[in-house]
């Protein structure tokens, strides 16, 4: 044997691995936030379930998704997003099978859901569907907290838009220059006049419910 066959043999036995995380929950308790996104009074808004880590409320990426119920498999998408796409079935319920997720690397996730719009509004996003999206946003959140809890939920004032990459600013149909932070814009219909529109460069990851924390 060569030297040079001899260390590259070396270099694959001690290279590191790669690694990843899988982890298993229960299609009915995943369903008991999905049932809602078939409620009637918000048809632009729905919940969808991400990775996400604990320790710092990025979203994990997800390699592989799947069903299992005996014999029976399904593969789950997931886009770019990392949106874990599950269908809304009644009877999957009942059937109740396993969702395996496997995330990458070996950091610690767990599922989460969270609210956002249906569609992503991938060219902009005018002051009247700000407008239209909030109440529906609202009407989300209090389907998800019950009736007691929806007392007590703050109100969604604006939307929070996530990019997959960096973005210096964003730009109205008008000029105004809008800040983004950690690839995150915070819109909410104060800041543009009736027919205004913010113009998107690229496109966002998901739009999410902005709440003011005063």
């Amino acid at each position: 044997m060569s030297k040079r066959i001899a260390a590259l043999l070396v270099a694959l036995l001690f290279a590191p691995c790669a690694s990843a995380t899988q982890l298993t929950f229960s299609y009915s308790k995943l369903y008991a936030q999905l049932k809602h996104n078939q409620g009637v009074d918000h048809p632009a808004v729905k919940v969808g379930y991400f990775m996400v880590s604990p320790n710092t409320g990025e979203v994990c990426r997800i390699t592989k998704a799947w069903m299992t119920k005996k014999d029976n498999y399904e593969a789950i998408s997931v886009p770019e997003s990392q949106e874990l796409l599950l269908p809304i079935d009644r009877h999957l319920k009942k059937v109740n099978p396993d969702v395996f997720i496997v995330t990458d690397g070996d950091i610690p996730c767990d599922i989460s859901y969270q609210v956002m719009t249906t569609d992503t509004f991938s060219q902009g996003i005018s002051h009247q569907q700000l407008v239209d999206i909030l109440p529906q946003m609202n009407a989300m959140m209090a389907d998800l907290g019950g009736m007691l809890s929806s007392w007590f939920m703050p109100e969604v004032k604006g939307v929070t838009v996530h990019f997959s990459q960096p973005v210096n600013h964003l730009t109205t149909n008008t000029g105004n220059i809008i800040d983004v932070k950690n690839k995150m814009a915070i819109l909410h219909p104060d800041i543009l006049s009736k027919n205004e529109r913010v113009l998107f460069t690229s496109p966002p990851v998901k739009i999410t419910p902005w709440i003011p924390r005063d």
